[in-house]
């Protein structure tokens, strides 16, 4: 038997909390890039990729394991936008946007002399939005309610109440920004939801 000390916790007083399923998080990073004339970089994703064609987002992607989050946003940003990582100037961390399987580091910096280039791989073209877009745009919001998808052999007899378990509502907002005809929306809408009340609030 394991002996749990219970005649002293003090132990505990110089631990950390565990984040809770944290390590089953894929970690991504993502870069608020912007030019030299304060326009915020998005990429139209490729139609030939297999996540997320044609959807707008933010230059970005998983965290390498020999990597820190500031890092790899860069890297990506030099990768999909094919700039020198001196042209990059990273300014400030921004938010970190936790979902059900993602934490996704976000961060500000300055593309210099940036002439549209990109990856033809992942990238189907370049868009630039005016960053007084973001903030003087309110994102449209829709709610959305999200049950959970059980297979049968799922341990209802585990559970009490079993099949007829009333699971607790997962609802999720999800935001859209409409500019001149594109739709940036989701996880990238979130982002900059967010990066303009970081600006607004300072």
């Amino acid at each position: 038997m394991i002996d749990t000390g219970l005649t002293d916790f003090s132990y505990l007083n110089n631990s950390s909390p565990e984040i809770i399923s944290e390590g089953d998080l894929m970690r991504s990073a993502v870069a608020i890039a912007l030019t030299d004339d304060d326009e915020v970089i998005l990429e139209v994703r490729s139609e030939k990729i297999a996540h997320q064609p044609g959807d707008i987002c933010l230059p970005g992607g998983k965290v390498e394991n020999d990597e820190t989050p500031e890092q790899a946003a860069v890297r990506e940003l030099t990768e999909e936008l094919l700039v020198d990582g001196s042209q990059v100037q990273m300014i400030a961390p921004s938010s970190i946007f936790v979902t059900g399987s993602l934490e996704i580091h976000s961060f500000l910096c300055r593309v210099s002399g940036y002439i549209d280039t990109y990856g033809k791989d992942e990238v189907e073209s370049i868009l630039r939005i005016p960053l007084g877009f973001f903030l003087s745009t309110e994102p449209e919001i829709h709610e959305v309610e999200w049950h959970p998808d059980l297979t049968e052999d799922f341990p209802f007899d585990k559970i009490h109440g079993g099949c007829g378990y009333v699971w607790r509502k997962h609802k999720s907002r999800i935001r859209f920004y409409e500019y001149e005809g594109h739709v940036i929306w989701g996880i990238t809408a979130r982002i900059m939801e967010a990066f303009a009340k970081q600006l607004l609030n300072k």
